[in-house]
């Protein structure tokens, strides 16, 4: 998984804007970029970044690493659909359960369902 997925992954877990997310170190712009794979982030800025949100470090280095399939990729699914207000998420979610369960997206939060 890329650096910039798994920043959005984590500032729509944590339900942040991008402003919010780039915590005045850098403009929402350049943040905006950094998500969307445009522009890449020195690791200085990006654990700067982390810190300022409390969000464990060595903990998001590896899910860039390795990307899991887990109870928590469910639930991160659901809080993401509930802070960003997504109900047609909520009901795709509701639907991959009851049939087995939801597959693991390797391109990040970008379920094909916005």
């Amino acid at each position: 998984m890329k650096i910039g997925q798994v920043l959005k992954e984590y500032r729509l877990h944590a339900g942040l804007t991008q402003t919010e997310m780039a915590a005045g170190l850098v403009s929402e712009s350049f943040y905006s970029k950094v998500e969307r794979g445009v522009h890449e982030i020195n690791a200085e800025l990006l654990i700067k970044i982390l810190e300022a949100h409390n969000f464990d470090v060595i903990a998001f280095f590896q899910r860039v690493i390795k990307p899991v399939n887990s109870y928590f990729d469910i639930e991160s699914k659901i809080i993401i659909a509930k802070n960003t207000k997504n109900l047609a998420m909520l009901d795709k979610i509701k639907k991959d359960l009851k049939n087995g369960g939801v597959q693991h997206s390797p391109i990040g939060l970008n379920f094909g369902w916005n």
